[in-house]
């Protein structure tokens, strides 16, 4: 690490320099970072500037703080970052449509994987979820019986990083769902 460029937002060049040592000392999930102070110290910043930063961070999902041990790293979780940060964020109708058939592209190619992979414990979870969508009585748990139906898709199929975009697709399209069903519930032969 070297001492952050105080012209710039502190927070954004402790970030920057965070990267840079954890890049330059390979370190990995369940690796402790310096302390604070230590931090702080080692920057020349105040501890605050690095406060703010571990908080990011913490946001993130990239690290925690343990009681008595110290900050460690965590195993990023690409979709639950993403959700995070985008729940700040309205998204328009039309763009959950597109979610919709960005999901139904992908998810061709997930039943395929799913087809071959699949164990029977998978089979009863995705005929359980497809009986629940037949015979809901409300929209709400007809949604939510599809929600649990391409989950159990996903995870059927044995490929995390499928099974990350689709789930990351989902959260993305659940606020906007029950307004999207209304809308293609109306389109003919649907």
């Amino acid at each position: 690490m070297t001492a952050v460029n105080k012209n710039h937002r502190m927070f954004e060049q402790v970030l920057h320099q965070f990267r840079e040592y954890i890049s330059s000392r390979n370190l990995a999930a369940g690796d402790k970072l310096m302390t604070e102070r230590e931090m702080a110290a080692y920057l020349q910043v105040s501890r605050s500037s690095v406060r703010e930063a571990l908080r990011i961070l913490e946001m993130f999902d990239v690290i925690y703080s343990k009681p008595g041990e110290g900050t460690i790293l965590k195993t990023p979780h690409i979709p639950k970052i993403l959700t995070t940060m985008l729940q700040f964020f309205t998204i328009p109708t039309e763009t959950s449509i597109e979610l919709l058939e960005s999901r139904k592209v992908l998810e061709g190619g997930v039943a395929k994987l799913a087809a071959k992979r699949r164990k029977e414990a998978d089979i009863r979870l995705l005929q359980n979820a497809v009986e629940r969508m037949r015979s809901a009585s409300d929209l709400q748990a007809q949604i939510q019986a599809d929600l649990d139906f391409h989950l159990f898709l996903a995870k059927a199929a044995y490929n995390n990083t499928l099974s990350d975009i689709l789930v990351l697709v989902s959260d993305l399209v659940t606020p906007n769902l029950y307004t999207t069903r209304l809308q293609t519930q109306e389109i003919a032969g649907v």
